[in-house]
């Protein structure tokens, strides 16, 4: 992991710490401009995943979540993005140095070229689908995930289609967090245990 990445979560804590806790609005957008500096996520557009007016702005629902807050610390507030916007910001700096590219909700979350699986989340979070990237077919000429990759992936939930691996709950509910954790260890067990060599 790069110093630039481990310091995403530090950058964001720094922020926070300068912001005014008697002005949530304010507090809300500079939360937005931060995320979306440092993470890439542009609040604005992602669906909100809790109950609200549908009038009222991303910004604005923030801005009375944060009310509820006891502080406006990072310990805080990280939770909260992630329980409104289903955004896990410790999640993404730990998983930097995995060979895995996320897109979520139409943002990269995390790309970096040599990436060897793609784990693509729906626009409103109720599916996911891991597939090899350019990168593996490239390399190996198969464009299917490595059968064994697939069996881990089907033991916790995903059905295989045409060598890729697809989830959706059941009950049409977005795809949990501990999924998604799920899905980022199975992945990045599987490399350790079967390092990528050119083939």
């Amino acid at each position: 992991m790069s110093t630039e990445e481990k310091d995403r979560i530090q950058l964001l804590e720094e922020r926070l710490e300068r912001l005014d806790e008697h002005d949530r609005m304010a507090a809300a957008e500079e939360i937005f401009a931060a995320v979306n500096e440092l993470f890439g996520f542009d609040y604005h557009r992602i669906p909100v995943l809790l109950e609200y007016r549908a009038d009222l702005s991303n910004c604005r629902i923030l801005a009375a979540e944060l009310e509820k807050l006891p502080a406006l610390t990072g310990e805080h507030v990280r939770p909260l993005l992630l329980k409104m916007f289903g955004t896990n910001l410790d999640g993404i700096v730990a998983i930097e140095k995995a060979p895995i590219s996320i897109r979520s909700k139409d943002n990269w979350v995390k790309r970096h070229e040599g990436d060897l699986v793609l784990i693509a989340g729906g626009y409103r979070d109720l599916d996911v689908v891991v597939s090899p990237t350019e990168a593996f077919v490239t390399v190996t000429g198969c464009e299917r995930l490595p059968d064994e990759l697939i069996r881990r992936l089907e033991q916790i939930g995903y059905v295989e289609r045409d060598g890729h691996a697809y989830h959706e709950e059941p009950d049409g509910q977005p795809i949990p967090v501990e999924f998604k954790t799920e899905t980022i260890m199975a992945i990045t067990r599987y490399f350790e245990e079967f390092p990528f060599t050119d083939q």
